[in-house]
């Protein structure tokens, strides 16, 4: 059963597109304003990226003053990565080893082929635990054989999909064969402003399906 007062995909100020009053400390705020109970923060990050320490450091602060209040939220030190054309995800490894991790495409491929093989070696990645914003390019559809084929493979390797309240994703017809194929599934909002935080209004018909 999902649980709307978790949100396991926040981001912060830390990348160059937030809000930027998003920080750490707002985005618990906003959090328990909202009512939660969990939140995973997961910044973009990159092989190159040269803040983590910086932010790691402000996330672990958060979660050693929370540790002296019962009531708090919990909270998850994270990463989303961005799933690269030959399957590799682009987080420094100790990062990938040691933080929750969701694993994403934010590049436009075309090509099923490549797509689906990516996606592929993401799932089988032991690193990876979530697979985030998951839908199909423009160029390309996938037919249900190919879908059931993801689910089981994600299934096996105990991959958590993302219900994605920012893309409205994954497609309906998929969350079905997902569901069908014993895949799990957990709520992220995505958010990349304060207001965004908790807010799974938009999904209310996907949290349906898997419910």
């Amino acid at each position: 059963m999902l649980n709307i007062k978790e949100d396991y995909h926040v981001h912060c100020n830390y990348n160059d597109h937030s809000s930027a009053d998003l920080t750490v400390q707002n985005a618990l705020k906003q959090a328990e304003k909202m009512g939660l109970k969990a939140i995973a923060f997961t910044e973009h990050v990159r092989r190159s990226s040269e803040w983590i320490p910086r932010y790691l450091a402000e996330v672990e602060s958060a979660i050693n003053s929370a540790d002296d209040n019962k009531n708090a939220i919990k909270i998850i030190p994270g990463f989303e990565a961005k799933i690269l054309a030959d399957g590799s995800i682009d987080c420094p490894e100790y990062c990938a080893q040691k933080y929750f991790l969701v694993a994403s495409f934010h590049t436009r491929y075309t090509d099923k082929k490549i797509w689906l093989n990516a996606l592929e070696k993401a799932i089988e990645n032991k690193n990876v635990d979530v697979i985030g914003h998951l839908f199909p390019e423009n160029s390309f559809a996938l037919e249900e054989d190919e879908v059931g084929r993801l689910a089981r493979l994600m299934a096996a390797n105990n991959k958590i999909v993302e219900i994605n309240a920012k893309y409205h994703a994954p497609p309906n017809d998929w969350l079905k064969v997902f569901k069908r194929n014993g895949v799990r599934f957990h709520l992220g909002s995505d958010a990349h402003s304060l207001e965004a935080i908790g807010r799974f209004e938009r999904v209310w018909d996907l949290i349906a399906i898997v419910s």
